[in-house]
């Protein structure tokens, strides 16, 4: 916190006792959890979040650690470890398994608010949490049961630790800091990219001559913690380059030479500037600066892979930095005018507000179908399409991507009889309709739950003169169809 913020604090109303930040965020926290708690159960489980579900039902550390090899290359394992426990005193409801989301995002709201006071004062915390806290990503990070939550807030502990490690040194700070960013690699690979970030702002603090050696040891303790899990990770990589960059990230984008070589030249340029460049603040801890970097050097290295080797950026990745943002722009505001950033805080919060109810988007139908089926008849088979849900061919992954149908296990969430799950090759349309034709006419009827799009799907539907075939549903990569044999 800078002199002037730790001998006078100002709220976002004016000029008041430095507790008024304190009570406001208390009013926002509230506020929020009630946000974040509202309805956890209403909407059936996504196909991502049912894989969080079935991993964290494994019986063990052994089986969930696993099944990231053997079914779903590139996801790490703590976020599953950490549900499995939780999952075992409070259930696999969709409430149980959601509410752990909401705890994560809220410990996420109070370090966003103690990182602004560490950074800046309590006045700009308080303005980064209220643009944070109702933010709509927030709200779907808190309702979803899948990792994002608990990497945000993991990560963001991470920052705060190592900012404080750095100014104010001590071993024990620095076991917490290393233990912290060892649980955000395990948590999601995208911490490399994190912790290549903070070295990055270590390295320009050694530049400037000053040596932060409690904090480089957090960085090297997290590596050297991360490395009993590196064979798995290495076991990983080939279905990951080969299947799972093919699925939804798509084929390379095959750039010229010249576009490769200049947009790493551009990268270079960026992270030399924030590692060497003049420094621009009057508060030689830099949080400006420390912010820019923590947040823009992960996202600038999507940026730069997706141009030289294939598509990697996904949002979802850089969700740490998406919270940070809060704080950027907070301290930039600040900095210039304090009115302003409090009324820019109000308002973005205000408005986040309002768009609340307009931004939900359309429930999974796992619930619906497996109602269906159960109306239908437990002797109607369901087709589940084998391989990743994909852009482009992965018959020849080694295991064949996900041999037992990717949304088999949604289903199997919700629908639990005796009922046929078959799966059906994803890239072999011809084996597909026979199996299709020959199990429908058995049972008088069937249902097929394909990631494929209209033009894709036909060649496998069955002939159109001997069955009746129904879309009952479709999004992008989910569409359902019922088929019945023809009525003659």
């Amino acid at each position: 916190m800078t002199e002037a913020g730790s001998a006078t604090v100002e709220s976002l109303s004016g000029d008041r006792p430095s507790r008024r930040p304190l009570e406001i965020f208390a009013a926002i926290f509230v506020a929020a959890g009630s946000i974040y708690f509202f309805h956890l159960g209403t909407d059936s489980l996504g196909a991502s979040e049912a894989y969080s579900a079935w991993a964290a039902a494994k019986p063990g550390v052994g089986a969930i650690v696993r099944t990231p090899v053997l079914h779903d290359p590139g996801k790490q394992v703590f976020y599953y470890v950490v549900l499995h426990y939780y999952t075992r005193i409070l259930g696999l409801s969709e409430i149980s398994l959601r509410s752990m989301s909401a705890i994560f995002s809220l410990a996420t709201l109070m370090l966003v608010f103690a990182l602004g006071c560490e950074m800046f004062d309590e006045s700009t915390a308080l303005a980064a949490a209220a643009m944070w806290a109702f933010n709509p990503l927030a709200v779907v990070f808190a309702h979803t049961a899948r990792m994002y939550s608990m990497l945000i807030a993991i990560a963001l502990a991470h920052l705060l630790t190592l900012l404080r490690v750095r100014s104010r040194p001590g071993i024990m700070g620095g076991i917490g800091c290393g233990i912290l960013g060892a649980a955000m690699l395990y948590t999601h690979m995208a911490g490399l990219l994190i912790l290549g970030a903070e070295a990055a702002i270590l390295l320009r603090d050694l530049a400037r001559g000053r040596r932060d050696s409690v904090a480089w040891m957090a960085i090297v303790l997290a590596i050297a913690l991360f490395l009993p899990y590196l064979p798995v990770a290495i076991r990983q990589s080939q279905d990951l380059i080969y299947g799972h960059w093919l699925d939804y990230l798509g084929p390379p984008y095959n750039y010229p030479l010249a576009g490769k070589l200049a947009a790493g030249l551009v990268a270079a340029g960026v992270t030399s500037w924030l590692v060497f460049g003049r420094a621009v603040e009057r508060d030689g801890n830099e949080p400006l600066r420390v912010l820019v970097a923590w947040i823009g050097l992960p996202a600038l290295a999507f940026a730069v892979g997706s141009v030289i080797l294939r598509p990697m950026f996904n949002p979802r990745y850089l969700s740490p930095g998406i919270a940070a943002a809060a704080l950027l722009i907070a301290g930039s505001i600040g900095a210039w005018s304090t009115k302003w950033r409090n009324l820019l805080a109000a308002g973005f919060a205000l408005a986040c507000l309002i768009m609340l109810p307009f931004a939900r988007t359309e429930p999974p139908p796992w619930r619906d179908l497996a109602g269906q089926v159960t109306a239908g008849g437990a002797s109607e088979p369901v087709f589940f399409e084998s391989g990743y849900v994909s852009n482009g061919n992965t018959a020849d992954v080694p295991n064949g991507g996900f041999p037992f149908g990717y949304y088999s296990v949604p289903f199997n969430y919700y629908f639990k009889g005796a009922n046929s799950r078959i799966a059906i090759p994803g890239f072999d349309a011809a084996a597909a309709r026979m199996t299709i034709e020959e199990r429908v006419s058995e049972a008088g009827g069937g249902w097929l739950v394909s990631w494929k799009d209209r033009d894709e799907v036909n060649s496998e539907l069955p002939d159109a003169n001997r069955f009746r075939v129904v879309e009952t549903y479709r999004q992008p990569h989910l569409a359902i169809y019922r088929i019945t044999p023809a009525v003659k």
